[in-house]
């Protein structure tokens, strides 16, 4: 998605102005011009410490998708009718209704620990 596409999006919802957009260290995302993309749109830009995909939620919820999808098959074929956002759409509606609820449950108990000072 372009930068102009992103800005319209995030322009959609004001009620979420200066909320945090968490970001990984993917080399995509680190350089000054995303973070100043985001801050102009009135949003937040906090960075992940690198190699800590446990505090990352997307990750957890990304391989409750593959495992469901199927899409971490080495052997994924689609048909013709059938694309990868068909695939992850279904398999995220088929997700189970306490699977957002036992990822933020454990994003905040690692953020704790974190917090602690404690190994993860």
């Amino acid at each position: 998605m372009g930068a102009t596409l992103q800005g319209i999006a995030l322009k959609k919802f004001p009620e979420m102005r200066n909320f945090y957009i968490v970001m990984d260290n993917a080399p995509i995302h680190i350089p000054q011009d995303i973070t100043n993309l985001i801050e102009t749109r009135d949003y937040r830009a906090i960075y992940l410490p690198p190699y800590s995909p446990e505090l990352n939620t997307i990750e957890d919820f990304w391989s409750v998708v593959k495992v469901k999808s199927k899409i971490q098959s080495s052997e994924v074929y689609f048909k013709k009718t059938e694309d990868l956002k068909t695939r992850f759409s279904e398999a995220s509606e088929s997700a189970s209704i306490k699977t957002p609820h036992n990822i933020a449950q454990k994003f905040v108990e690692n953020f704790q620990k974190c917090f602690d000072k404690e190994p993860l």
